[in-house]
């Protein structure tokens, strides 16, 4: 395929009424809309549901009962109809030109899947934190940022041909990060993922709330990724896992502390109170 291709954007959403709307507005009024907008519900219980009706069919609003993230990015996934497939979660906000971006990085043949950078919308100092995070994604992207054994859930895309290809062999273990676990499926399958550090989304910080046994269980999924698939991930990969996850680890209570002060500072702006550090 080349030219600019068409796009469809998927966004699992679990009882994310406070986060919803600000996705699907910065999805609506890219530079370049994606051709089609897909929210999987995963069986909310709250009003997500109702808020992503009020966009009509801007939207195409699809249910998962089966609640886990593998199955509403499935579904979705399954159901897109771009010859590119854009995935990100309910708490992200891309800006204006993340679409233009998509295509362009798909006009070249050689590409068949991309993931890219995150900054945090919700942290003090966030233009630090995206620095830390650059660093550490670009341990991971290795000096030339291609075929890669991994995929960042919150800001990728794929060839609609190629994610049909991966689709049967991805793992259904609940224990395993299901971008991961993509990733390391199409590196196996000999498919080129490209990591794009031009390519940015915007994310909440939210799981740093998480207690320090939840967040450390998290992090350490991507660890029983490596060790699941013995034989498709190279030893290195799961070193890398281990270095990545000590440092985060280490960093937990400074994150914390710096979620906790941007969310202070948010509370005294809403109740007409002056900010002080």
């Amino acid at each position: 395929m080349t030219g600019r291709p068409t796009v469809s954007v998927v966004v699992p959403a679990r009882d994310e009424e406070g986060m919803i709307e600000a996705c699907l507005d910065a999805l609506l009024t890219q530079d370049e809309p994606p051709e089609q907008i897909i929210v999987v519900d995963n069986d909310s219980t709250d009003s997500t549901a109702r808020r992503v009706a009020r966009y009509g069919r801007s939207v195409l609003s699809l249910p998962e009962p089966r609640p886990g993230i593998r199955y509403a990015r499935s579904t979705g996934m399954d159901a897109a109809t771009g010859a590119v497939i854009g995935r990100i979660d309910a708490d992200t906000r891309l800006p204006p030109d993340w679409t233009t971006r998509v295509r362009a990085i798909f006009a070249d043949p050689a590409v068949h899947a991309v993931t890219g950078r995150t900054a945090y919308y919700d942290i003090a100092l966030p233009r630090l934190v995206a620095l830390a995070d650059r660093l550490l994604r670009r341990f991971w992207a290795g000096r030339d940022g291609a075929d890669l054994d991994w995929i960042f859930g919150a800001n990728m895309a794929v060839r609609r041909e190629v994610w049909h290809d991966v689709r049967g062999s991805l793992c259904d273990d609940a224990a395993v990060h299901e971008d991961h676990d993509l990733g390391i499926h199409l590196h196996h399958r000999r498919w080129n993922v490209v990591y794009d550090q031009r390519l940015v989304a915007h994310t909440s910080a939210r799981r740093i709330r998480d207690p320090f046994h939840a967040f450390r269980a998290y992090l350490l999924m991507t660890e029983h990724a490596c060790r699941t698939h013995t034989g498709l991930v190279d030893p290195r990969s799961r070193w890398r896992a281990w270095a990545t996850n000590r440092v985060i680890l280490a960093l937990y209570p400074s994150l914390r502390v710096l979620h906790a002060l941007h969310e202070r500072r948010v509370t005294r702006r809403r109740r007409g109170r002056p900010w002080r550090p």
